[in-house]
């Protein structure tokens, strides 16, 4: 029986290979009873460890590769609109200035004020029917983007793009891990690694994307398109996403206690397994003002998202602008499609070596350290150098440096942050702040300063400097904060508390250990 002293917000020690949750066996229930039914009395059900990781490999076969999937799809309609730039999407659509730049900063205006509502509808909907609407939904948007004309048609396309495309990442977060009750598939320590895999995909979508636009463009002028041959880019990828979210609908498992894919007793397991995990913990506290309030005064917090808004900056502006920098080294606009194919690869292969290790090591900051200065050399050689071979390489430090480190500073506050109100708004929050990121970075590659864009390159040298300084001090703080509560210096938060005070002390609590 897991317990947990008053004075102690500890997270419960591992599973022995028979450990068990127990409550009163009623008397009318036959000594050879199924679990199903020892389950509805709420009594005992036992399970080992082969089992419980047997039932997280089953997890991971079926719901990793479909989320993958999806957010794959999400980025690469997001994205594709760098490709079809460097096909003539800016000409005939007769852009002249800032104006493309104006379409990208919308999109994430729209996206960012999208995320709330739209996991509030999914919270009642539920993940596995909304999740498919609005992966249908931005396939949709992309695939009427073939027909738009003008400047005015291409703002409310990225504008209705950003809204159907904001419920996503936060919905699939949510639908991997349910914050309020237990019908999340993965536990807290489980969720680094399966986050870091899915937003792998972001990097992984400019190959794929690369690939398709390269061949899409070969494709002669369809009837009934206005002029242009990046037309077929949205057109094709936007029928993909719509079959892709049709076919969500069918697939997508639901909540864990009964979804079909698992057995009855693989229901259970599923249950009861997060049911040990949160033994002792208060996990349907109150919404309180003061627990809400403790996420904005929380310094770890704004440094985690500074620095992703920082990361945000390179990571949207290489995903929106790779085959324009590439078309100012001198690539022609098939060889610029084709080209940014391998720094994506790089980048997903080392974003995924990089998340598990992390899970591994139970380090955030470390592996944040490790790829910034990867990043930044990619970025100093883009600034520095005019030689074409050795500007390409920078590209590929560039990709590698940044797109691991998204999923390390979202983990990371999430990490740090208890009880769960207080982790809820501290995740929202991170995600808003680093959402300024890509509107900076919709700006940064200016047409005024092509083809060197040693502006652009710049800023990202400045984004990378900036979030190695705010992780070091991180690291630091959290450091002399841990250090502090293992000498008895907050110790006096439990004076005079009483226990449901002492549980929503959370991340204050002086038995809390920040994760480095």
């Amino acid at each position: 029986m897991v317990t947990l002293d008053r004075k102690e917000l500890e997270s419960p020690s591992p599973l022995s290979d028979e450990e068990k949750v127990s409550g009163p066996m009623p008397k009318e229930v036959s000594p050879d009873a199924s679990d199903a039914e020892l389950a509805a009395f709420g009594t005992v059900v036992k399970f080992s460890k082969a089992e419980e990781a047997a039932l997280v490999r089953k997890f991971d076969r079926r719901i990793m590769p479909l989320v993958t999937i999806l957010y794959l799809s999400n980025f690469i309609d997001r994205t594709n609109v760098g490709n079809a730039k460097v096909a003539g999407l800016a000409k005939d659509l007769h852009l002249v200035g800032y104006q493309y730049n104006i379409g990208l900063s919308v999109f994430y205006i729209a996206y960012a004020l999208a995320e709330i509502p739209s996991n509030l509808i999914l919270k009642g909907a539920g993940a596995n029917r909304w999740l498919p609407v609005i992966i249908m939904s931005f396939g949709f948007i992309t695939f009427i983007t073939s027909w738009v004309t003008s400047f005015a048609g291409f703002m409310v396309v990225r504008i209705l793009l950003g809204i159907s495309e904001g419920g996503t990442m936060p919905g699939i977060a949510y639908y991997l891990s349910t914050q309020f009750e237990v019908k999340e598939y993965y536990k807290r320590h489980e969720l680094v690694l399966r986050i870091g895999i899915f937003v792998a995909a972001s990097s992984l979508s400019g190959a794929f994307g690369g690939l398709l636009a390269t061949g899409l463009l070969k494709i002669p002028q369809i009837k009934h398109l206005p002029h242009g041959q990046w037309r077929a880019i949205f057109l094709v990828e936007g029928l993909i996403t719509i079959a892709l979210g049709f076919l969500t609908f069918f697939i997508i498992p639901g909540p864990p206690e009964s979804t079909n894919f698992l057995n009855d007793r693989e229901r259970l397991i599923a249950t009861e397994r997060l049911r040990v995990e949160t033994a002792g913990l208060n996990r349907t506290e109150k919404t309180d003002k003061k627990l809400v309030w403790r996420a904005f005064t929380s310094v770890n917090n704004w440094l985690c998202g500074l620095g992703f808004l920082l990361c945000n900056i390179p990571t949207q502006g290489i995903s929106l602008f790779m085959p324009t920098l590439l078309e100012g080294m001198g690539y022609s606009p098939i060889q610029s499609q084709l080209h940014s194919v391998p720094p994506y690869v790089v980048a997903c292969s080392w974003s995924v070596f990089v998340a598990y290790s992390s899970y591994r090591t139970g380090r955030r900051g470390m592996w944040v350290l490790i790829s910034a200065p990867i990043g930044l050399t990619g970025a100093a050689i883009l600034v520095g150098t005019g030689n074409r071979q050795v500007d390409y390489a920078g590209l590929f430090l560039l990709a590698m440096g940044v797109f691991p480190l998204g999923p390390l500073f979202l983990t990371w506050a999430n990490n740090n942050a208890a009880p769960h109100t207080t982790r809820a708004v501290s995740s929202a929050m991170v995600v808003s702040i680093g959402t300024m990121g890509p509107i900076v970075s919709s700006w940064v590659y200016l047409p005024t300063d092509a083809p060197k864009y040693t502006t652009g390159n710049s800023v990202l040298v400045g984004a990378f400097t900036g979030l190695f300084i705010s992780t070091c001090c991180l690291i630091l703080y959290n450091v002399h904060e841990n250090r502090a509560r293992a000498a008895g210096r907050r110790d006096y938060r439990l004076d005079d508390a009483d226990d449901t005070t002492i549980t929503n002390l959370g991340h204050l609590h002086p038995r809390f250990r920040y994760t480095l």
